[in-house]
């Protein structure tokens, strides 16, 4: 099995007013490459367990993102993505973002997908043939679990937030919102100031529940604990006007 490498352009409508890629469009990267070699591997969308006859979609559980560099305008980034680590109910996946021409790369990611039944929107087991498609190839975070476990602290300030409403151009072939616009509605909610003289160069995030065409939502932030390199860190928080968590994150952010 090949592994599988995707090549985009960085547009100026793709940028920050400082020429930078912004993030949540490097996950519209991760999304299309991981389909891409989803469809090349043969499970693509939607898959069917051939032994159950069960259908399931791959939604994004976990999502981890680590850049060196961030890519500006007009550079051509190299998306290279393997899978490892199928579970009953998960799958990982990894991506290193480098750079067509060569080069150091620009940074990594990792991601744990799960299929749902897009009837019944339960989760579905993965099936067994999928696990032959792991490949034997060091994880970019190293071994063991390269998640954590993201907690919104119970004594957290209640805040108004940013109110969002969920319209039809949130919406993806799964029905609900696309995991990149909720990345998009939490950094909208980082303090205007502070965001536009720093860049997020790290990023954790965990999914929690689905939001439909016509829900509301509320992004809250809050500041984290310096990073061991002194940078600041943010904690995030989308959910909905009940306080049913939708995501949770954390960032790390660079001055410009």
């Amino acid at each position: 099995m090949k592994e599988h490498v995707d090549i985009y352009r960085v547009r100026s409508c793709e940028c920050s007013p400082d020429g930078t890629l912004r993030l949540p469009r490097l996950l519209d990267y991760f999304q299309e490459t991981a389909a891409d070699h989803a469809r090349e591997l043969g499970f693509d969308f939607p898959v069917v367990d051939e032994a159950t006859g069960a259908r399931g979609a791959w939604v994004l559980a976990q999502l981890r993102v680590r850049l060196d560099e961030t890519p500006r305008w007009r550079d051509d980034v190299a998306v290279d993505t393997f899978p490892w680590g199928v579970r009953s109910l998960s799958a990982n996946r990894d991506f290193v973002v480098g750079r067509a021409g060569g080069g150091a790369p620009f940074g990594v990611a990792t991601s744990r997908w799960m299929l749902i039944d897009p009837v019944a929107r339960k989760a579905v087991r993965v099936p067994a043939w999928i696990g032959e498609a792991s490949f034997d190839r060091e994880p970019v975070f190293g071994p063991g679990d390269p998640f954590s476990r993201l907690r919104w602290p119970a004594d957290a300030p209640e805040t108004p937030g940013e109110r969002f409403r969920a319209a039809d151009m949130h919406i993806d072939m799964n029905g609900h919102v696309n995991n990149v616009h909720y990345a998009e509605w939490m950094l909208e909610s980082v303090p205007a100031g502070f965001a536009a003289a720093h860049r997020p160069v790290e990023m954790e995030i965990a999914f929690r529940s689905e939001t439909l065409r016509g829900d509301f939502v509320v992004s809250r932030t809050l500041p984290g604990p310096a990073a061991p390199d002194g940078s600041p860190t943010f904690l995030h928080r989308v959910s909905d006007p009940a306080g049913r968590d939708h995501v949770l994150a954390a960032t790390r952010w660079r001055a410009v």
